[in-house]
Parts: structure tokens; sequence; C-alpha cells
């Protein structure tokens, strides 16, 4: 028991009538779209609480929080400037101040994933948490 984050990216594809061998298929069938997991952290309640408190009104219901790219540009200057809040909660653990590098990796990847323009495709970013 305890936080588990996620930070997810979803593939959706679309296409013409004339593009239709552009689908993906899987088992058979087309994919209307993939997940991808983009990031995983285990008890990082500062991030949790940023993300929640910035982009989801302080509603924490273990809800899907949409990202924009705007949004991921914020969160990765929070976590540069360190800035992220001092956030508790039952079983959620402690920010250890060691995240940083790893987050940075993870957010700067996710905008870059974002933003890399593919044919047929629109992209999104979620956060979402689970305790």
């Amino acid at each position: 028991m305890g936080l588990d984050m996620y930070l997810t990216g979803e593939k959706y594809f679309f296409v013409y009538p004339s593009d239709q061998a552009r689908i993906p298929r899987e088992d058979g069938f087309e994919a209307r779209s993939h997940t991808l997991r983009l990031g995983y952290w285990r008890k990082h309640p500062n991030l949790h609480g940023f993300i929640v408190n910035t982009y989801a009104d302080g509603e924490d219901h273990c809800q899907s929080i949409h990202l924009d790219e705007s949004q991921i540009e914020e969160i990765i200057a929070a976590i540069t400037a360190e800035t992220l809040p001092y956030t508790e909660g039952f079983f959620f653990g402690t920010s250890d101040g060691t995240e940083k590098d790893e987050d940075l990796k993870i957010f700067t990847a996710a905008l870059a994933w974002l933003r890399a323009p593919e044919q047929g495709v629109f992209k999104s970013i979620h956060y979402q948490a689970s305790w």
C-alpha cells in the first residue's frame, strides 16, 4: 500500500479510408490507440502534490489528470527550481530529495515524445496516482 504514480502517453490513431493500411493491428483487429508508460514513481508525494494542486484544483481522487505541453514545461520548471511543495498523506511516504534528476529525465523525454510529429496520430499525456 502506498502512493504509486504513473505518467502515461496515449497515441490515438486516425486515418482516412485511403490510408487504412496505416492503422496498426493487434490480434487481428484495428487498434484505436496505444498506451505507453512514460514514467513511474513510488512515494514521491511532493511531485504528486504539485500536480494535483496545480492541475486538479487540489482534488485528489486518483483521477486521470491531462497534462498539455505548457503544463509539462511548468512541472519541469518547478522541479528545476526545486519548488515542489512539501506534501503528505496517508501511506504517501516522503520525497527524499534525490528524485530531481530522474524527474527531469522523465518529463523531458515525455515532452519530446509529445512534440514529435507522427502522421495519423494524436498524442496526449496523463498523470494518475493510486494509493
